[in-house]
């Protein structure tokens, strides 16, 4: 596995990635666009198989029935898509870490492990939710984090007051197994970065209204998710994770040590610690531009 510097380089030569998309597609909307938007981008990703990720919220009765709801919004989506799609879809974890040294058996995380593992190339683990599933697989089989890196939407930014984000305060415990494991690992923070990813409902409507079901279905349910407010807006996150691999030149990227998480959920930089690749910026025009396009122009 290349450095930090050299996984930079590979980051940003226009070449096609292997991913593993680890998805929580049922929490929101914004994974719904993700996924998509990784099937209409073959010039930059291979996607090799889709995660399903545990999530609880209003939306799910337990981390098991939202890792089901988003499993089948997977096929769901990948069926707007392309009907004749061939993409392995896995079940993930049923509940999130106890422990650092327990991982949550699954066969997402087998699936990570299994494709790393058997791989001549390198594997991106692009992971859009609570990253439960990688920090199993990294728990089974460490040797993954010597032969793959993982894209994690997840933490607020290190200047932020706290990192009590959603991805990762479901489950702290997965994020500091990640964080420990020296994977080679790129991070894109809610807020105070990606929070600037936004669109509004005539925005959508001006440039996917009517284009295809697919288009007809996200405007639909960002619809439903703002209620039509006014002046309402959005974010859509995950695709930013996704934009790591198909617009890097979007994007700041900052190499910097990886923090430790506190008890308090908050960042601390100790002395000695490992790099990472932090995302300290986003330029959102291009990335949606990019996404537009693309899920209008479907046939």
């Amino acid at each position: 596995m290349p450095g930090i510097q050299e996984l930079l380089e590979d980051i940003k030569a226009p070449t096609v990635k292997n991913i593993i998309l680890d998805t929580d597609t049922y929490n929101e909307v914004d994974d719904q666009f993700a996924l998509a938007y990784a099937m209409l981008s073959p010039e930059r990703i291979r996607l090799l198989s889709v995660n399903a990720a545990p999530f609880l919220n209003k939306k799910s009765e337990s981390p098991a029935d939202g890792m089901e709801k988003s499993y089948r919004e997977i096929l769901h989506i990948m069926k707007l898509v392309d009907p004749g799609a061939k993409i392995p879809c896995y079940r993930g974890s049923e509940r999130f870490l106890s422990s650092k040294d327990e991982p949550v058996e699954s066969a997402a995380a087998d699936n990570i492990i299994n494709t790393v593992m058997h791989s001549k190339e390198i594997v991106y683990v692009v992971a859009i939710g609570a990253i439960t599933n990688v920090a199993s697989a990294i728990i089974k089989c460490p040797e993954i984090t010597r032969k793959c890196a993982v894209v994690w939407l997840g933490g607020h930014a290190l200047h932020y007051k706290d990192t009590k984000e959603f991805n990762l305060y479901q489950d702290v415990s997965a994020a500091e197994v990640v964080f420990d494991s020296q994977i080679p690992l790129v991070q894109i923070p809610c807020q105070g970065v990606c929070s600037e990813f936004l669109t509004t409902l005539p925005e959508l409507e001006y440039y996917l209204g009517g284009k295809n079901e697919l288009c007809d279905y996200l405007v639909g349910i960002v619809a439903d998710y703002i209620k039509r407010g006014y002046a309402a807006s959005k974010v859509i996150w995950d695709v930013t994770a996704l934009a790591v691999l198909t617009l890097p030149e979007a994007l700041s990227l900052e190499v910097l040590p990886v923090p430790c998480i506190t008890k308090e959920v908050k960042y601390k930089i100790k002395p000695g610690r490992h790099e990472y690749i932090y995302v300290s910026k986003i330029r959102r025009d291009p990335i949606f531009a990019d996404l537009f396009r693309k899920l209008a122009n479907k046939k």
